[in-house]
């Protein structure tokens, strides 16, 4: 009965604004509607229930790869929803977490662990690697860029979504380590984790120059890709898609 009553407040517009348009993750028409103000965790398809940072993701990916579907793609932390939809869509589509209990390149059910600043996979195996909102929970993220350079194909591409602050002229770390020590250089900041009830520590805010830092760290060549349409849902702060590119030889 409460599920019927959501329904029918959905269509009526009284949860919140609402248009109708294309989702690029259900491929199909749907209608999308504004939970809350704060619309890139909020402004959801119906159908699927995907928020603007994913539906942006695989506009680009459709976009720039349309063959992405039938190339060696890893994702690193994805949610059950993308993990859902990349594995249905692409065959050669692998999956991992960071699982404390777990000794890195093993698998824990349907994922691999891994650590971004120590991958277990070949140099040159992977066609694209996947993250979204990982990058500033990373607290070496240098040595991860530097780690997916390594195992992308020549021509491979990391495309990721996190939040990207224009206002900022220079990345800044939020904390550091010292000694196995967490040294807080700015208030501690959580966000949700798909495997970890405690949350994802912020360790980045990410700023004007964290092209230039990736270039310098890893020779990626990073492209910064925005579309806002809500035909396709695509309306949200923090909204880029950023291709990191590996040279071919």
């Amino acid at each position: 009965m409460l599920a019927r009553k959501k329904f029918k407040k959905l269509l009526t517009g009284t949860l919140g604004k609402k248009n109708f348009g294309y989702c690029p993750i259900c491929k199909s028409s749907t209608i999308y509607i504004e939970f809350d103000t704060w619309l890139r965790d909020h402004y959801q398809c119906v159908k699927c229930k995907s928020i603007p940072r994913q539906r942006s993701l695989v506009n680009a990916l459709n976009l720039f790869y349309p063959d992405w579907p039938n190339l060696v793609v890893h994702e690193s932390s994805p949610s059950f929803r993308m993990f859902t939809f990349f594995k249905k869509e692409c065959k050669s589509y692998t999956a991992s977490q960071f699982f404390e209990d777990i000794t890195i390149g093993e698998y824990k059910g349907e994922f691999i662990c891994e650590d971004l600043t120590n991958l277990t996979f070949e140099n040159d195996s992977i066609d694209i690697i996947i993250t979204q909102d990982v990058f500033e929970h990373v607290l070496f993220p240098f040595k991860a860029f530097r780690e997916i350079a390594r195992v992308l194909k020549p021509g491979g591409v990391h495309i990721f979504t996190m939040p990207w602050y224009g206002n900022l002229i220079k990345s800044k770390a939020r904390v550091k380590q010292v000694n196995n020590e967490m040294i807080y250089l700015e208030p501690p900041v959580y966000h949700g984790n798909p495997v970890d009830k405690k949350g994802s520590l912020v360790t980045y805010d990410w700023g004007l120059d964290f092209t230039d830092l990736i270039f310098e760290q890893s020779k990626l060549f990073t492209t910064i890709y925005l579309e806002k349409n809500r035909k396709f849902g695509l309306d949200a702060k923090f909204l880029e898609v950023f291709i990191s590119r590996k040279l071919k030889v």
